[in-house]
């Protein structure tokens, strides 16, 4: 019986490691396609 509650909670574990890998990787995508973008620059120049 204390095998099956250590197996249970080893394949809780390794699904949660999982999920967090993945989500994790989907947001640091996101994150460059967003910061990809061009940027707005607005240069300030003097009269000559």
């Amino acid at each position: 019986m204390y095998d099956v509650c250590q197996l249970a909670t080893a394949m809780l574990a390794v699904a949660f490691t999982a999920l967090l890998l993945i989500t994790g990787q989907r947001f640091i995508e996101s994150r460059l396609q967003y910061e990809a973008m061009p940027p707005f620059v607005a240069m300030a120049t003097l009269p000559p």
